[in-house]
């Protein structure tokens, strides 16, 4: 005899998660756009304050994701999912909160920041396998998994690329570029993932939404390389001194502009996500912050998000009335488009 859960904390924690994913896509804009894009392009004055308010959203984001953290590992731990799942997304977890906590107050060393990398790479990855078999967390299955692949795609790319530099090793060097083309590759598969996934919530808000975050990041990459001109307006300067060097070290074979594409689409494609309506919150908020973590965790605040994100939509997975209610929605959507009268409670 099956017997119902007794509580559904993705549910009850949804406000919570979704207020995560917006934070998240707000400090990753401050972070990675606005504040490094406004040095030598504005006012000191105008760049101590958006020093300012980035670091301020950065804090205030860590310690909502810090608390997620700690709250999924309780949930996790009186959870329904396999002890050998459940040990490995709280060991990975808790690792990855740990390692971060230096990063406040000075620069990550480099060892560190490969632990970081690798402790939150294994959590998508463990959580990616773990979604794939529910309806209602398989396309988050395939972006956590995607971007896990590809965090160990650009690890390895890394690691091999200082490795080729102390020893001038020229067919090293090769490998890493290769490396971080494919982790490119990697996180392109997960965002179409994404974007295949919002496209098909409705005819109106998904495939909108879709639309009008494809719309924005191509804008931005074309925007990028007229910046460099002497004559470029202030939106323009910004946007390339921010996104210019996006592809990273090492370049990538010939997908730089991929690359630089990658992460606005992340940003519009996270907030597109999250905004969506009658979707179960706990879905489309883990969805959206595993898409400002894109499959980069060398950065703290990213690695952090792919961590909750992972922890958060196995719990979704395994909440009965998550499930259901995702179902019943997207059921309603459908019937709502087809013009059918929506299912009465005795049907």
């Amino acid at each position: 005899m099956t017997t119902l859960p007794t509580s559904a904390p993705a549910l009850s924690t949804g406000w919570l998660l979704r207020a995560a994913a917006l934070a998240a896509v707000a400090a990753a804009g401050m972070g990675l756009v606005v504040s490094p894009g406004l040095h030598g392009n504005s006012g000191e004055s105008t760049i101590q304050w958006t020093d300012r308010a980035s670091a301020a959203l950065a804090y205030f984001l860590a310690a909502i994701l810090a608390g997620l953290v700690i709250q999924g590992t309780v949930e996790l731990a009186r959870s329904q999912v396999p002890i050998g799942a459940r040990a490995g997304l709280i060991l990975g977890s808790v690792t990855v909160v740990l390692l971060i906590a230096p990063g406040f107050r000075e620069r990550l060393l480099p060892q560190v920041t490969v632990l970081m990398v690798a402790a939150a790479a294994a959590v998508t990855l463990l959580a990616g396998v773990f979604l794939a078999s529910r309806p209602h967390t398989r396309a988050t299955a395939g972006v956590l998994f995607a971007f896990g692949l590809a965090a160990i795609a650009r690890l390895g790319a890394w690691v091999i690329a200082t490795r080729a530099s102390d020893h001038a090793d020229i067919h090293l060097f090769g490998i890493s570029r290769g490396l971080a083309t494919a982790g490119v590759l990697l996180e392109t598969a997960g965002q179409l993932t994404a974007f295949t996934w919002l496209a098909t919530r409705s005819r109106s808000f998904g495939q909108l939404g879709s639309l009008a975050a494809l719309a924005g990041a191509v804008g931005v990459t074309l925007s990028v390389p007229g910046g460099v001109h002497s004559g470029a307006a202030l939106w323009q300067a910004v946007l390339h001194t921010a996104l210019a060097d996006a592809p990273g070290i090492p370049p990538t074979y010939r997908l730089d502009a991929l690359a630089t594409f990658l992460v606005s689409c992340s940003l519009f494609l996270a907030l597109a996500v999250v905004a969506q309506p009658r979707q179960v919150a706990a879905i489309t908020a883990t969805m959206a912050l595993a898409l400002v973590s894109r499959g980069a965790f060398d950065v703290p605040l990213r690695a952090l998000c792919a961590a909750v994100a992972a922890q958060w939509a196995v719990l979704a997975r395994v909440d009965e009335m998550a499930m259901w209610r995702s179902l019943l929605e997207d059921r309603k959507v459908r019937l709502a488009e087809d013009g059918a009268p929506p299912p009465t409670p005795s049907a």
